[in-house]
C-alpha cells in the first residue's frame, strides 16, 4: 500500500484518536469512505453526480479486477487508466429514477489533494418521485467501505449510507 493512507483518512482518525487516547488505548484502524452527491438539474433534466473516492484505494480494486497499476491523478498514470475506471464505476454504481434504470456517462476525474472526484451525468429524465442509488464502490475491497450518497432535488435532500450488505437503497421524494 502506499505511503500515507493514514493521512488521508486524519479527520476520522483524529476523532478515533481522541476518543481511545483518553481510555489509554489505541487501536490503529483504516477508515474507508467515500461521499457521492446526486443533484437533480431541473434546466437539463439530468442528474449530475460527483464522487469522492481516495485514489489508492482506487487504484488497489482496479489492479485486483486488471492486474494494472493506475497511479490514478498521478505523472505515472497509464494511458487508458479513465476507461478502467469508468467502466468500474459503471460496474459498481447504478441510479433508477421512478423504477426506470439511468443510463450515466463518466465525464472525467479531477484530483484534490488526497482525493479524486469522479463525475458522471445522466440523460435527461423526468423529474424523480423516487430514486434508488446502488453503490458497491470499493465493498468487495474492503469489508469496512461506507459509501455516503447524498440526493438533492430542488430544497429536497435527504442521505444515505451503503456498505458492504446493503449495497442500495430507495428514496421517496417528497417535496
Amino acid at each position: 500500500m502506499q505511503k500515507g493512507p493514514q493521512v488521508k483518512r486524519l479527520l476520522i482518525g483524529s476523532i478515533v484518536a481522541a476518543l481511545l487516547i483518553p481510555a489509554g488505548s489505541w487501536v490503529a484502524h483504516e477508515f474507508y469512505v467515500s461521499l457521492t452527491e446526486i443533484r437533480y438539474n431541473g434546466d437539463t433534466e439530468r442528474l449530475e453526480i460527483s464522487m469522492r473516492i481516495f485514489p489508492d484505494d482506487l487504484d488497489r480494486a482496479l489492479k485486483i479486477r486488471h492486474g494494472i497499476s493506475t497511479h490514478l491523478a498521478t505523472r505515472l498514470e497509464p494511458p487508458g487508466a479513465d476507461s478502467l475506471l469508468a467502466q468500474y464505476l459503471y460496474d459498481h454504481f447504478s441510479v433508477e429514477v421512478n423504477d426506470n434504470e439511468v443510463d450515466l456517462v463518466f465525464l472525467g476525474k479531477e484530483p484534490e489533494s488526497d482525493a479524486i472526484w469522479c463525475y458522471l451525468e445522466s440523460e435527461p429524465v423526468p423529474l424523480p418521485s423516487g430514486i434508488r442509488v446502488k453503490n458497491s464502490i470499493l465493498t468487495g475491497e474492503f469489508r469496512d467501505q461506507v459509501n455516503i450518497v447524498q440526493i438533492y432535488v430542488g430544497d429536497w435532500n435527504r442521505g444515505i449510507l451503503l456498505s458492504a450488505g446493503r449495497e442500495s437503497d430507495t428514496l421517496k421524494i417528497v417535496r
